[in-house]
């Protein structure tokens, strides 16, 4: 087979947007074409003649019904605050509708063969009292009675298009600004941390240490994964997990001073979590080591479960080192877990004289 037939099915055929709503207009107009031609046909109408120049009349006001409303009263005035605009627009509708019937009538009396019965009834319900109807209140109550009796269907569903419409740029409207607004976080996370890591090894390669070469390693594998992998909006937990555990050997070597004990206790399978989420908080734990007076102590558990992350953080320290809780860094970490994980994780954070707990829970 030659690579230019296309494929079994319909996926080779995709129509954009005004190709689908014209497919979804021709269906709504066969379907209404279907219940007028079933509603001129019931039992008890005792109709004989042909239907379809009535038919042809319902059908053809309903289409200009619906683009008007659809395509100019309800979104450039109804819902732009035009009100005066959308009211006048429907008095014109309701007027339009009898002189469109009137017309529709007088053109059938005069150009086709219609029976008796087709005759009485087209001049029953348009053909009479054409002048009354337009400048009365009475005539034009009559007639928006009439138009919704017989227009209600396209009235609701233009409504119904309209609404879904609206929905749907919302929905992307929302979804554009959560790509920008996660993008942003991401983009404040990053580079502090890698200021901090070039700060300490330019102290390292100052002082000729030897834990420099073991520095530039960590950090190229720690730029590697914040360069190439975390563009995606899930990846493995393990591959994150991996990331905190280098970014743990770094600071050991930049603080060898702190006493750092990690554990993890569970296995990392098939889990997936947002790219660079647990980093801030594992990593504002050491600011400000540097300048910290007495021993520092910093425990890391990780408790993984098939649908559930447990992250606890302790440190240990005397009093003075910057605050946690108010750091910038932690409140965007925070902002990205209400953003990505609504109503699915809880973050729990106590300082005290140096002391510091955080007990984080995400439901993956």
């Amino acid at each position: 087979m030659s690579d230019s037939v296309p494929p079994l099915g319909f996926s080779w055929w995709r129509p954009g947007p005004r190709a689908t709503a014209g497919l979804m207009q021709l269906l709504l107009w066969v379907l209404l074409g279907g219940f007028y031609f079933a509603w001129n046909n019931r039992p008890n109408f005792h109709f004989k003649s042909p239907v379809w120049p009535m038919l042809l009349l319902e059908m053809g006001f309903a289409i200009g019904l619906f683009n008007c409303l659809v395509y100019l009263i309800i979104p450039r005035w109804l819902l732009r605050g035009r009100h005066g605009l959308a009211l006048a627009g429907a008095v014109v509708l309701v007027e339009a509708y009898r002189l469109w019937n009137y017309a529709g009538a007088r053109l059938a009396d005069a150009y086709l063969p219609a029976g008796s019965d087709l005759r009485y009834h087209l001049y029953q319900s348009y053909g009479l009292g054409l002048g009354p109807s337009l400048v009365s209140v009475s005539g034009f109550l009559n007639s928006l009675l009439t138009l919704l009796a017989t227009m209600l269907f396209p009235i609701v569903v233009s409504f119904l298009a309209y609404a879904l419409v609206v929905d749907r740029r919302r929905l992307a409207l929302e979804r554009d600004n959560f790509r920008l607004e996660l993008g942003y976080l991401k983009a404040q996370i990053n580079p502090q941390f890698l200021f901090d890591t070039l700060g300490s090894l330019h102290r390292l390669t100052r002082t000729r240490d030897a834990r420099a070469g073991d520095v530039v390693l960590h950090l190229a594998d720690l730029m590697r994964y914040t360069l190439y992998e975390t563009d995606a909006e899930r990846v493995p937990l393990a591959r994150e997990l991996e990331f905190l555990e280098d970014y743990l050997a770094l600071e050991r070597l930049r603080n060898p001073a702190v006493h750092v004990t990690h554990l993890v206790t569970g296995a990392a399978a098939t889990q997936q979590i947002a790219p660079l989420l647990l980093h801030p908080f594992l990593e504002r734990l050491f600011a400000g080591l540097d300048a910290a007076t007495g021993p520092v102590a910093v425990t890391i558990v990780v408790k993984l479960a098939p649908a559930v992350l447990g992250l606890t953080l302790i440190r240990r320290a005397a009093p003075g080192l910057p605050a946690y809780r108010t750091d910038a860094a932690v409140l965007a970490a925070q902002r990205r877990l209400v953003l990505q994980y609504p109503a699915r994780h809880e973050v729990r954070m106590r300082e005290e004289n140096g002391d510091l707990h955080v007990d984080l829970s995400i439901n993956l």
